[in-house]
């Protein structure tokens, strides 16, 4: 077996779910591939933590795990999680096919902002027009990290990349408005500093009959936080900068800018430009679930009735 990355020296007393990631219940101690500061061992964390709390059976909620940094979350995942790791941008296709093959399954997707709303832009919005039954979490920190660092879909204005390296001019995608406007029929965002927002709204997705949208906003230290300071979108107000160059800088950025949704609607666009806006945005149970309107469509085709 390869090289599962650093094991670091186990903590007392020990943190309660690490022997339930698979690199812990393989090893024994904390194993991660992520670079210090990297807001996806949070998330990693807590899916195993609602995996394991929630009793979940692993035959029925298999991990669908797009391409971008994010793919190494396998180490820190519930060791018993089956996991799929699909192309670049496809999760949702896989997602669609696995439902539609065995319907009484609820996949999990893993997906990048750029993975996501890059190169599988399309099957996104299908997904969601569609809504079939799964729940999917969009992994959002405005870069490219994988590939180097070029800007993304969801690059803030004003920030610097690789590719930008004077600044992006381009206005970034809105994960939640493209979800909405798509048909999913429940979409919040939040970020990885509100960790038990995010398991409070993940155990949500998971009982909810359709998809599921949760965008979570999530730091990049080596590529975004090391380019940028922490005025980014603030420069004409003369406020001074610092690099944002270790991961509670880049919390304490993403926690100054991120408004929730009952304060965002009292503020003007010029106040909430290069802000997040946090909060969930649709719990709809009315819509029909797509698997299930299938399955009476393949029983007229045989002859069946239904109403």
């Amino acid at each position: 077996m390869s090289d599962l990355g650093p094991r670091y020296p186990t903590e007392k007393p020990d943190h309660p779910y690490v022997q339930y990631s698979f690199g812990g219940n393989l090893y024994g101690s904390y194993n991660s591939l992520f670079c210090a500061g990297c807001g996806y061992g949070i998330i990693g964390h807590i899916f195993t933590r609602v995996f394991e709390d929630e009793k979940l059976d692993h035959k029925l909620y298999p991990l669908i795990i797009g391409i971008g940094c994010y793919t190494q979350i396998v180490t820190l995942a519930h060791h018993k999680a089956q996991k799929i790791t699909t192309l670049h941008g496809r999760a949702p296709a896989v997602a669609t096919g696995v439902k539609m093959a065995n319907p009484i399954l609820k996949p999990i997707v893993f997906t990048g902002d750029g993975d996501c709303l890059g190169i599988g832009g399309n099957h996104f919005i299908h997904i969601c027009r569609r809504n079939v039954d799964c729940t999917i979490l969009i992994f959002n920190n405005s870069i490219y990290g994988m590939t180097g660092g070029q800007s993304a879909p969801t690059t803030l204005y004003g920030a610097k990349s690789t590719t930008t390296p004077y600044k992006v001019f381009e206005e970034r995608s809105d994960a939640v408005k493209l979800a909405l406007a798509a048909g999913a029929t429940y979409v919040a965002r939040t970020t990885v500093a509100h960790p038990r927002t995010l398991m409070k709204y993940f155990k949500k997705a998971l009982r909810h009959k359709g998809t599921s949208v949760i965008e979570v906003i999530t730091p990049c230290l080596t590529y975004f936080g090391s380019k940028n300071l922490d005025n980014l979108g603030a420069e004409d107000l003369d406020i001074p900068g610092n690099k944002m160059d270790t991961g509670g800088k880049m919390i304490d950025w993403i926690k100054r800018n991120t408004i929730r949704k009952n304060q965002a609607k009292f503020m003007d666009e010029d106040e909430l430009f290069n802000r997040y806006v946090i909060g969930e945005f649709r719990y709809d149970t009315s819509k029909p679930e797509y698997s299930e309107v299938y399955s009476k469509i393949q029983k007229t085709a045989m002859g069946e009735d239904w109403k």
